[in-house]
């Protein structure tokens, strides 16, 4: 599925065999008919999603995620990509979402935002993740950011985890506790365009200070733990094509400053279909290049907006 999207991609840039232009316009014209005819440009200020997500070499059952987010101003997504409306209307929100079920973790997130009539704009999020192998982590973040026009930002967030495990047995016990503390700066935006939609961007550097403290007392360890701290730089660039308000195709690098050889890129391909007014299916395919992970990952949801 990736290859045939980026496949597309290609074709259109080169722009020099008419049939290959007039196949990809059948197809564009296709997609976009297809969405325009089911969906009405409403207003909303609920939206709700449940996913469900699995990769297909994954020898462990997928799982659900259920999101929902409130608008405190009314959002449009007439003329925009609908899975850009909530960015690209820049209002004050509050929500969260909750994930695990069919799985061996709970992972749940709550955030809020607050847009000024200057367009400074604050958030302040919480995450929990605990996993059945003894693992628990916490998040603590704030973002202050400016919307210096109608599709761009820029902003800086602060980002305090904690987290470890501890596992005891009858003969023996491990325990590890990591605590980290993480400056992100990081620019959105996004470029309409006369042919398509448009192109959205996002960049963002991170810089960490971590501290891991192990105790282990177990026959099979012989290292008895310790304490010792460091810090790690990264930087995550990511940009989506979109080819019509409802389907786009993407990639992202990821790279690593301190451990070069973690570097890795990411084909990604979105599909919002809408059914009703305030119904749409969302379908979502991702595929990790140079990665010792074989197959993709994948989810299919239904969305409500109203």
């Amino acid at each position: 599925m990736d290859i045939i999207f980026y496949g597309s991609f290609l074709l259109f840039k080169q722009g020099t065999n008419m049939i290959q232009k007039g196949l990809y316009l059948a197809i564009l014209t296709a997609f976009s008919s297809l969405s325009t005819l089911v969906m009405a440009d409403d207003d909303y200020q609920h939206d709700g999603t449940v996913t469900y997500f699995d990769q297909t070499e994954s020898s462990s059952d997928g799982t659900f995620k259920l999101d929902y987010r409130y608008y405190f101003s009314s959002i449009n997504d007439n003329k925009t990509p609908y899975l850009l409306s909530g960015y690209l209307g820049q209002v004050s929100n509050i929500g969260g979402f909750y994930s695990g079920i069919g799985n061996d973790f709970d992972q749940y997130n709550i955030s809020g935002e607050y847009v000024f009539d200057s367009k400074w704009f604050i958030k302040a999020q919480y995450s929990n993740f605990e996993a059945d192998s003894s693992f628990e982590n916490d998040n603590y973040g704030v973002t202050l950011g400016y919307y210096f026009n109608p599709s761009s930002s820029f902003y800086i967030e602060y980002i305090r985890s904690s987290g470890g495990y501890d596992i005891s047995e009858s003969s023996s016990f491990r325990k590890s506790d990591t605590e980290q503390d993480s400056i992100t700066l990081g620019a959105d935006t996004y470029v309409q365009f006369n042919w398509t939609e448009g192109l959205y961007l996002s960049g963002r550097y991170t810089y960490s200070d971590y501290t891991v403290e192990s105790v282990f007392n177990d026959p099979d360890i012989s290292d008895s733990g310790g304490s010792y701290s460091d810090s790690n730089s990264t930087a995550l660039v990511e940009a989506d094509w979109y080819v019509t308000n409802s389907w786009s195709v993407g990639a992202s690098y990821f790279y690593d400053f301190d451990e070069s050889e973690y570097d890795s890129w990411l084909l990604s391909t979105d599909y919002y279909l809408p059914i009703t007014d305030t119904m749409a299916a969302v379908f979502t395919a991702a595929k990790e290049l140079d990665s010792d992970i074989d197959g993709f990952s994948y989810s299919i949801g239904v969305n409500g907006r109203f």
